[in-house]
């Protein structure tokens, strides 16, 4: 069965049906062909760790199933809200759930080394905790570097030949600059941006409107951060996603720091997620433009 793709490519489209988050999708996806790989290769069980791992979503589901793939004893989960792990022991007990921040390079000493490490959606937190209230907004250069460091750490968990799966927020192609001309489908949708604009945080949101009713103009690194954004506007996850930059490195920013750390990038692909949503609330008028690839996933291995 694990050679048979044909199975999994059903048992995941029946399994993930009800994900919303199409990008954890994707890594999981991603993960479980990997955890099937390594396997076809040891004989011994994956010690899989997820660094964020929040709910658990990603690594629940994967060791879920590849139950008989996996060392069940040594699954661990680390993530620095309590209440998320309460429902990692709650749905998935048995396993190891650490309550801690996974930039504590004491805290990652202390775990062990694993076969595969996972970072969904976790950087681009450390990214956006170095606000600066004297600049009013995000301190690049100081969250870059803690970016990477944070990178470091993952690393080091690592086990020789161990493989690391990244997935998340990535600054657009091109001049990030660049004015792009878009309008808004609607009122809702015009109003909806308006929130947008006017409640993120890690940066300042800029942008002019048009003659035209429901058109601005506006930079694509900007409007890549709202459409990354839009789909937890009117939800109650807003309040904690309007907090938060998915975009912090280009892909040559990703490229450079895995190479920094020794590490060889096996697959990449960058993605463009929840693109059929956005074309219901917003369409790019300026010429040869699309909707960017705003997400990133990596599949690297340990030299």
């Amino acid at each position: 069965m694990l050679e048979n793709d044909e199975f999994w490519d059903f048992y995941w489209e029946i399994r993930l049906q009800e994900m919303e988050n199409l990008g954890k999708r994707e890594a999981i996806l991603a993960a479980s062909r990997l955890v099937r790989q390594i396997s076809r290769q040891s004989e011994q069980p994956l010690r899989i760790l997820e660094l964020g791992c929040g709910e658990g979503q990603v690594v629940g589901t994967l060791i879920d199933a590849h139950s008989q793939l996996c060392a069940s004893q040594i699954v661990v989960g680390v993530d620095y809200n309590a209440q998320s792990l309460a429902h990692c022991r709650r749905d998935f007990p048995g396993w190891r759930f650490v309550n801690g921040d996974f930039t504590d390079q004491a805290l990652l000493a202390g775990l062990g080394k694993y076969d595969l490490v996972l970072l969904v959606n976790a950087l681009h937190e450390v990214y956006s905790a170095e606000y600066s209230t004297e600049l009013g907004e995000v301190n690049v250069t100081l969250a870059k570097q803690r970016v990477e460091e944070a990178l470091a750490g993952a690393v080091s968990c690592l086990a020789p030949e161990g493989w690391l799966v990244l997935f998340d927020g990535l600054e657009p192609a091109g001049n990030a600059q660049d004015l792009l001309q878009v309008r808004f489908i609607d009122n809702q949708a015009w109003g909806d941006f308006q929130v947008f604009a006017s409640q993120y945080y890690p940066f300042r949101i800029s942008y002019r409107k048009k003659i035209t009713p429901l058109n601005i103009e506006i930079t694509r690194r900007d409007f890549t951060r709202y459409i990354t954004k839009s789909i937890f506007l009117g939800k109650s996850l807003w309040q904690t996603e309007r907090r938060e930059s998915y975009q912090y490195f280009t892909l040559n920013e990703f490229q450079a720091a895995f190479a920094r750390l020794g590490m060889e990038i096996v697959e990449l692909r960058t993605l463009t997620v929840n693109a059929d949503k956005w074309r219901n609330l917003v369409e790019i008028v300026s010429p040869i433009e699309d909707f960017p690839e705003e997400h990133i996933l990596i599949q690297a291995r340990r030299g």
